[in-house]
């Protein structure tokens, strides 16, 4: 059990550049306190944010803490759900202002409390520092834009053996499977990323995140075996439904999404692959064998050299 504590990414590394969806951490029409902080790196932000979580889950209350995508062991985020409560940092490169001063957000700022002269004093190391941070993101972002172009590759090979109407007939099944009652009203759609690319390699806070749930359906298979689509089908229908869904996107491609959960009927929805290159615990769909062997084999020298480069 994980005693009340999530763990998500806010934001990722992705190749698109940093892709956000902060405005999904605590929405405005939703939240009684949106504390912003501002302040330069070193400055407590996220220190302070980990106090304030590990206090209140102390007292008994769920929290959630959203990771840095640049520093997993960092917070950009800290939510009380049940008092509707959130502390941001609102530094770059997720720059957050508030949106409705006073009725909702409040800024807490801690520059305040710099060491102005000892800053001046280091003003073109800092200078050459930041510099150098921006160009070090601006290279990785090119090797992640230049894998996406890769698997892009892998993803058509694939889907050419691919037999669409049976993936068609499993998300029917998995619909009626999953989805078998209406609540009446529209539903809500949360986005959010559960892995993320960082300076310590790939993480995943998916295990955390589906821990509770009662049903865990695992969607195994490569680039081009429409995983994506098939959450994408059930993220609507469910909600059509009325459910709330947690829809946790791809740190390769961040528009389209790896895992949903759908809180309220206790299920999770995921997927192991080649970013993850986890083995998950629940119910096993293996998307490889709704594809055409003929076609595949005529792909498989392709689709090796296409595999090796991620390996």
């Amino acid at each position: 059990m994980n005693d009340g504590v999530r763990h998500f990414f806010p934001g990722g590394n992705t190749s698109e550049g940093f892709f956000s969806y902060y405005d999904y951490i605590l929405p405005q029409n939703e939240a009684n306190r949106i504390i912003t902080i501002k302040g330069g790196p070193g400055t407590g932000k996220s220190s302070m944010m980990m106090k304030i979580g590990d206090y209140f889950n102390s007292k008994g209350y769920n929290v959630e803490f959203h990771h840095c995508s640049s520093d997993n062991n960092s917070l950009d985020a800290v939510v009380i759900p049940y008092l509707k409560t959130a502390m941001l940092d609102g530094t770059s490169p997720h720059v957050v202002d508030p949106k409705n001063p006073g009725a909702v957000d409040e800024v807490l700022n801690l520059c305040e409390y710099w060491d102005t002269k000892s800053l001046e004093r280091n003003k073109d190391s800092i200078i050459n520092v930041n510099k150098n941070i921006s160009n070090t993101f601006k290279r990785a972002y090119k090797y992640i834009n230049a894998a996406k172009l890769i698997e892009d590759s892998w993803y058509k090979l694939n889907l050419e053996a691919l037999d669409i109407s049976k993936i068609n007939l499993l998300k029917e099944n998995l619909k009626n499977e999953i989805l078998k009652n209406n609540i009446g009203t529209i539903g809500k759609e949360r986005h959010l990323f559960a892995t993320a690319f960082t300076p310590k390699g790939i993480v995943t806070y998916i295990n955390n995140l589906c821990e509770n749930c009662q049903k865990v359906y695992v969607l195994n298979g490569e680039p081009g075996t429409l995983k994506s689509d098939i959450l994408e089908y059930l993220k609507n229908e469910a909600i059509k439904r009325g459910h709330l869904v947690e829809i946790l996107h791809k740190p390769l491609i961040p528009k389209e999404i790896e895992h949903i959960i759908i809180p309220d009927l206790s299920t999770a929805i995921i997927t192991s692959n080649e970013i993850n290159q986890k083995q998950f615990k629940g119910k096993q769909i293996n998307m490889n064998e709704f594809q055409k062997e003929t076609i595949l084999c005529n792909n498989s020298k392709k689709l090796w050299k296409k595999k090796s480069i991620f390996i």
